[in-house]
């Protein structure tokens, strides 16, 4: 049971926060894909590579950002910092 209730939890976070993207075939799965493109407040955005499933009572996102110099810096968001970002 409380598998359940993390995992839609889980959904509606990520639906009210990140935007992510329904299935059609069935509105209760949610997806937030590798390559999904996010932007923070400031308008920085970033492209998800991975998806940390491992807690699902605190999932967290690696992104990723270009820098200038053609470096990459990664960040971690964890479900109390999706609120900060938006889907591109």
């Amino acid at each position: 049971m409380k598998v359940d209730f993390a995992k839609k939890f889980l959904i509606r976070l990520l639906k009210e926060n990140l935007d992510g993207i329904p299935h059609l075939d069935d509105p209760e799965q949610f997806s937030i894909k590798r390559s999904l493109v996010i932007k923070d407040d400031n308008g920085i955005e970033y492209t998800v590579s991975d998806i940390d499933l491992a807690d699902t009572d605190n999932p967290i996102l690696r992104c990723y950002r270009y820098n200038l110099d053609g470096t990459r810096s990664y960040i971690d968001l964890d479900k109390n910092k999706f609120s900060d970002y938006t889907r591109v």
